[in-house]
């Protein structure tokens, strides 16, 4: 059972730290307004 927990866990953290891995650098947001339907390129957040 101990082993079955640190599997669970370890798979979770590393889906944790993929979860938080940079998009390409190339990728363009898409956004669409809900209000017009108007699609435009969000502004790329830099941290």
């Amino acid at each position: 059972m101990k082993k079955l927990m640190t599997l669970i866990m370890a798979s979770m953290i590393a889906v944790s730290f993929a979860a938080c891995a940079p998009m390409k650098t190339d990728e363009q947001v898409r956004v669409k307004c809900p209000a017009c339907g108007y699609e435009f390129e969000a502004p790329k957040h830099h941290n």
